[in-house]
Parts: structure tokens; sequence; C-alpha cells
């Protein structure tokens, strides 16, 4: 699991050194493009706005599949220890969890 994580990990710093080398190359390009316009500081804004956009969403995506993967991984144990503790507990304990605390299991 420790691999999967730092493959991850690295995945995500590249997608992230790629997205700033390619926001820095769309800045060059268009600050030569737009370098005799008249309003060469909002093209080059404009076009910055829309790249950041896009890079910004990608990266988030990236970074959030990582989050995602955390909390299912916690779920999936926490659910794993109410099933050991329900089963090897004492048999009144779901009963006894439900009365003192009904507001975390409305969905059972």
């Amino acid at each position: 699991m420790n691999d999967k994580k730092a493959l991850q990990e690295k995945f995500t710093f590249w997608i992230v050194v790629i997205g700033i080398t390619f926001l820095l190359i769309v800045f060059a390009i268009s600050a030569l493009l737009f370098r005799n316009s008249d309003k060469a500081a909002e093209n080059i804004v404009a076009v910055l706005g829309a790249v950041t956009g896009v890079l910004g969403t990608l990266i988030g995506y990236v970074a959030g599949q990582s989050g995602k993967d955390k909390a299912e991984r916690r779920a999936a144990a926490a659910e794993q220890r109410l099933t050991a503790v329900a089963e090897k507990g004492d048999k009144n304990i779901i009963t006894e969890a439900k009365t003192a605390y009904p507001h975390l299991f409305k969905d059972w």
C-alpha cells in the first residue's frame, strides 16, 4: 500500500511541475503574441486566467483523489472495528449504542 501511495505522490508532484511549466510556456507565448497589442496586459491576463482555471481543476482533482482514497480506507477500517466489537462484545452493545447515540444510527 505504501508503494501505491508513493507512486501517487510522485504522480501528483509531476503533474504540478508539468502544470507550472506549461503555465510559464503559455505566458511566454502570449507575451510574444501580444507584445505590440494596445491592451497587451489584459490579453495576457485573459489567456493565463483560462489556463490556470483548467490547470487548477486538474491538479485539484488529482490531489482530491489521494484524499478520497485515504478517507475510504479510514471508513472501511472503522466499519471493520465496529463489526468486531459487535461480534465479540456484549450482545446488547448495539442496542445500547443506538439508545445512547440515536443520531449515529439514523441510516440503520
